[in-house]
């Protein structure tokens, strides 16, 4: 099955909707693909997953074609995860130049990066080959980097002028709490910074994948030319659903 490129669909002005995951039951990737979702975030910063679980989330995203990134706080175990081929390594807090550089060395191949020639299970399986895995390595995995944080914003230029950053987030809980107005998401002052974020991004040719809540914003970013969305996250869009069938089926006594 071919897996979703979200990277292609926003060069093409197609939007792809995204949901955030922490939960591990490999049919909430099934649920979601079938409910028109193109990609799903495996939440690894806020959420531990083992590496046997996670092998079983990729595969199953690989499966049905839903395309399968993974949020990490850190590079500790980055070999192991590129080894699974997610379709994208989403690196929050990136506040500096040095560390995208790290992140940029460590998940690219060379030329662009340093990132070493291991091959992973599917090529050894003969599923496909070392030359196309070498050739199309750097074109299949999507780095994204996340400003959520005012040293963020104060060092954007360094940052996004880098090659090898492909897309862009922003975090707008952390940008509220970095800029003294915690809580308050949809702040002036916060909407103001994740502005900042889109004209840096498009300045510099990096995509951008956003997380939005309202449609009316979806239709507003679409228009600033942003085409790829997260729009949820599992278990509140689960919780909202079975709220919801109660209400609609809840009789008054």
């Amino acid at each position: 099955m071919e897996t979703v490129d979200v990277r292609r669909r926003a060069l093409e002005q197609k939007p792809s909707y995204g949901m955030v995951m922490s939960m591990t039951d490999p049919f909430v990737l099934e649920l979601a693909y079938h409910a028109g979702f193109h990609f799903v975030r495996i939440d690894c910063e806020h959420v531990f997953y083992d590496n046997t679980s996670l092998r079983t989330l990729l595969d199953a995203a690989r499966n049905i074609g839903i395309a399968a990134q993974i949020r990490i706080p850190d590079l500790n175990r980055i070999d192991a995860l590129l080894a699974l081929e997610p379709a994208g390594i989403c690196i929050p807090d990136m506040n500096r130049a040095e560390k995208a550089i790290q992140v940029i060395e460590a998940v690219k191949f060379p030329p662009v990066g340093k990132r070493g020639r291991s091959v992973t299970r599917r090529v050894r399986l003969g599923e496909i080959s070392r030359v196309e895995y070498a050739a199309t390595g750097n074109e299949r995995l999507n780095l994204i980097v996340q400003i959520e944080n005012q040293e963020g914003l104060d060092h954007i230029d360094e940052i996004l002028s880098l090659e090898g950053i492909d897309m862009v987030a922003s975090g707008r809980s952390d940008l509220a709490e970095s800029l003294g107005v915690a809580g308050q998401r949809d702040n002036p002052i916060v909407m103001e910074a994740e502005e900042l974020i889109i004209r840096k991004a498009q300045e510099y040719g990096k995509l951008l994948t956003l997380s939005v809540s309202n449609r009316e914003r979806l239709q507003k970013l679409y228009k600033k030319g942003v085409y790829c969305y997260s729009i949820g996250r599992d278990e509140e869009l689960l919780n909202k659903a079975l709220k919801n069938q109660v209400k609609e089926m809840s009789v008054s006594g």
